[in-house]
């Protein structure tokens, strides 16, 4: 009896999505040991161990997806890196898919495969657990599902469009952004018709009820991520110029990639006779300039420019097709591509040692010392690698002068900081050094409530300890964090005034 072979036939451009996702994928795990977890990372750790229909500063997604990570592959640093790197493989196969409803065929889509790998940005957002890794992806999806809208007309696509839209607004809230880009469009667009029918509110209705367990949070709450947005645009975001908005986009984003941007803007304008893609091109440009007057940070700008990108690989490929010596040709945005991505990796994964970035070229340096997104001053080295450093050496310290306590005050003992950064970092490494867990009146640590007695409290602080009026006795016992930015330091206080329900509001900080 003959037995039947079975085969994988997948067309050329099919075999590069999977081995372009694949080196992805291996990119982010090779280095996952990197230096060190990033705040926010052990922040969103912080969050899944607190597991609740939402958040101050984020939807209730992300974190639920960490405590299953958490559960199930453990919390070593390659373990914790491989949701954010498995969610930035798929978001390359989106972004290949969307260049293949665009037409494009195996050079389009390795073109813009290697764009997407040396992207700074997409580099940062793959190479941590945090929300934004799992909002590109979602994010990729609903782009590719409305490009298949926008080609096939199916009104019954609104219903994905509703659920993906749904999704996004569990995980962050980027997608209500591109809101008015979305609406100017559609309404321009032979589209506005389908408002006629009941398909778009369908899908309306549909993202509501996905996000209704996240909006009855706020609602009982009191709504606190209007009261933490309302602060952060306040007081945090760095209110940009025009040049210096390019500047942070560019930086983010991979200045060498700007002709393939620009290309792909130009396509999407372009008059074609099967489809009109310049609901996306309007997407993207009424978004930028939301972004720009609202003073966004420009990382929210992100997942606009997944369209740009498939659609400037599909132009280059297109002028490409009918020249002389089209192979050779094709080489040059390949080694161009590969150099641009040679020259910014090194600013947004872990790959020099951490005393060896600061001595990259100029010509790199300008670029993430010139970011101006948040006020504070410029950085002399990426916060996307300086703030992965140090972490676990703090809390050694702070450890320290919880072990020199007597046992009677190590039994009561609570632990303080201003900020979730170095609470989260308490929680995260505190347990190997038999510390108890942090408090803090910044973000969500501020709903978790006091937490203890505070008869013996460790402060940890960066100079001036604002608690000291609430204690009898504060001492100063050592300083802590030798490897971050800046120094903190120790302080034990004991014998409380009052109660810390009294002066625990005062300590409500969102930003």
């Amino acid at each position: 009896m003959q037995t039947r072979k079975h085969s994988i036939n997948l067309s050329p451009a099919g075999w590069v999505i999977i081995f372009a996702a694949l080196a992805k994928f291996a990119l982010h795990m090779i280095n996952a040991p990197g230096y060190g977890l990033f705040f926010d990372e052990m922040y969103t750790a912080a969050l899944s161990r607190h597991l609740a229909l939402g958040y101050v500063d984020l939807p209730p997604l992300v974190p639920a997806l960490m405590a299953l990570s958490r559960a199930v592959l453990g919390e070593s640093l390659p373990a914790m890196h491989i949701v954010p790197a498995l969610a930035g493989a798929l978001t390359l196969v989106f972004i290949c898919l969307i260049v293949r409803e665009f037409g494009g065929r195996t050079f389009a889509v390795a073109i813009s495969a290697l764009a997407f790998i040396v992207v700074p940005l997409w580099l940062l957002f793959n190479s941590a657990f945090t929300y934004d890794c799992i909002d590109q992806l979602i994010l990729a999806g609903f782009l590719y599902s409305l490009i298949r809208f926008l080609r096939s007309g199916n009104p019954k696509l609104w219903i994905l469009l509703g659920a993906l839209a749904g999704l996004a607004c569990l995980t962050k809230m980027t997608i209500l952004f591109m809101g008015p880009g979305f609406l100017v469009a559609l309404l321009i667009s032979k589209y506005r018709r389908d408002l006629l029918t009941p398909w778009p509110w369908l899908g309306a209705a549909l993202c509501l009820v996905i996000v209704s367990p996240y909006l009855y949070w706020e609602w009982i709450n009191h709504w606190p991520t209007l009261d933490y947005w309302h602060t952060y645009g306040t007081f945090r975001v760095y209110k940009a110029s025009i040049p210096q908005y390019f500047i942070n986009i560019m930086a983010n984003m991979n200045p060498l990639l700007l002709p393939l941007y620009l290309a792909g803007l130009y396509r999407l304008f372009r008059r074609l006779k099967d489809v009109d893609y310049s609901f996306l091109g309007l997407l993207f440009l009424v978004t930028l300039v939301l972004m720009f007057f609202l003073h966004a940070t420009v990382r929210l700008l992100g997942a606009s420019f997944i369209p740009l990108i498939a659609a400037g690989a599909v132009f280059l490929e297109e002028i490409l097709s009918g020249v002389r010596w089209k192979m050779g040709l094709r080489a040059l945005p390949v080694a161009y591509l590969l150099a641009a991505g040679a020259f910014f990796m090194p600013t947004a994964l872990p790959i020099l040692p951490i005393e060896q970035v600061d001595k990259l070229p100029g010509s790199v340096k300008f670029w993430y010392q010139s970011v101006r997104e948040f006020n504070g001053g410029l950085s002399h080295a990426p916060i996307t690698l300086i703030g992965r450093v140090g972490w676990e050496g703090m809390v050694r310290d702070v450890a320290g002068v919880y072990d020199q306590l007597p046992a009677e005050d190590r039994q009561v003992a609570g632990i303080y900081t201003d900020w979730y950064y170095t609470a989260s970092a308490i929680d995260m490494y505190g347990p190997r050094y038999g510390l108890p867990h942090a408090v803090s009146g910044n973000l969500n640590y501020y709903l978790w409530g006091p937490g203890y007695s505070w008869d013996v409290m460790i402060i940890l602080n960066s100079g001036q300890n604002y608690l000291s009026v609430f204690y009898n006795e504060c001492t100063r016992k050592a300083s802590a964090g030798h490897d971050l930015p800046g120094l903190l330091y120790v302080d034990v206080c004991k014998g409380p005034k009052v109660s810390p329900s009294v002066f625990w509001p005062n300590l409500k900080n969102y930003h």
